[in-house]
């Protein structure tokens, strides 16, 4: 197994043997023999990672092949948990077919999740990350280290509280999750005995497990919030569907018709905001690409737009469209 470093693009070059040892990270991937990469890889990557910042605006993306160790750009007031590295080998696997794209799109999102609740279990307790990296390997596999230092911004009773929360959060996934809960409960309980957390690969994967666990759980609870109040919400398709719970708690507050008829017209209201947000958006992305596309130089980067541009138009046509509105927008009578 070769213990690799990071070479970001696109600029290049090779790291030294002083980056290498316990801060490399291992996957199993060669590192290129040649430090430049072609120029039409380099144009392909970039276009990807803006349709993967488009897709997961948290993130920030580099192209790169393994960890860097530390440096000033990843620790201290720099380290963000946010910032991944991404093996070029992925982007190769995620633009060669819909089917592989697809399977790849749904590991980041498993990482979102697990980033995004590791982040909150963090911030919660008062903790400040002062290192940070991620580096997602040719499989889409997360690779991570981290370390987090208590700043005592909290007083006595912000922590108990943050603790109570966090507590409960475990508990909650406890009731399907044993394994996932314990791991949590102890990186909580290290965390406050030493006022450091220290995350690597494996706790990620228990992060991405909790979130997971926590996701389904909430989807059984929306469901059942809409049942309750006599809502399908397998007739609810699309964005209209997560707004079950929120409409079940609005009835169920509602004392006379016309505050029923109130909350009704604010839900319908919210849902087409929603259709219409999400139309205008794809509007925004064509027009963006077609400027790109009238300045482009590079015909290899010209058929990237055109690419991109064709399938905004189809997504376009299926959605901008009466007939999707009304589907994605129900009228709630």
């Amino acid at each position: 197994m070769d213990i690799l470093t990071v070479n970001h693009f696109p600029v290049i070059q090779n790291q030294s043997a002083s980056h290498k040892g316990k801060n490399a990270v291992q996957t199993g991937e060669k590192a290129a023999v040649s430090p430049v990469r072609d120029a039409v890889t380099l144009s392909e990557d970039a276009e990807y990672f803006q349709i993967l910042q488009e897709q997961f605006p948290r993130m920030t993306f580099a192209a790169g092949t393994g960890f860097t160790g530390r440096t000033a750009r990843n620790t201290g007031d720099n380290a963000n948990r946010w910032a991944f590295t991404v093996s070029p080998k992925l982007l190769e696997k995620m633009r060669a077919s819909p089917e592989d794209e697809a399977e790849y799109m749904q590991k980041l999102r498993d990482i979102e999740r697990a980033t995004a609740l590791a982040d909150n279990f963090t911030k919660a307790h008062g903790m400040k990350t002062i290192y940070c990296e991620n580096y997602i390997d040719g499989n889409g596999q997360l690779h991570h280290m981290s370390i987090a230092v208590r700043k005592d911004e909290l007083n006595e009773k912000l922590r108990a509280e943050a603790r109570e929360n966090t507590e409960k959060m475990i508990e909650r996934v406890r009731e399907k999750n044993k394994e996932a809960a314990d791991k949590l409960e102890g990186l909580l309980n290290k965390a406050e005995e030493t006022g450091e957390l220290v995350l690597g690969d494996e706790d990620m994967r228990w992060f991405s497990s909790a979130a997971k666990t926590l996701e389904a759980l909430q989807k059984k609870d929306d469901a059942d919030s809409g049942e309750e109040s006599g809502i399908n919400a397998e007739q609810m398709k699309g964005k209209v569907g997560i707004n079950a719970a929120k409409l079940a708690r609005m009835l169920a507050a509602a004392k006379t018709r016309a505050q029923v008829r109130t909350v009704i017209a604010q839900i319908q209201a919210d849902n087409t905001d929603q259709v219409d947000t999400e139309i205008k958006h794809l509007r925004e992305q064509k027009k963006q690409f077609e400027k790109q596309l009238q300045t482009a130089s590079d015909p290899h980067q010209a058929m990237m737009l055109q690419k991109q541009i064709a399938r905004l138009e189809s997504e376009l046509q299926q959605k901008d469209n009466d007939s999707y509105r009304r589907e994605h927008a129900e009228k709630i009578r």
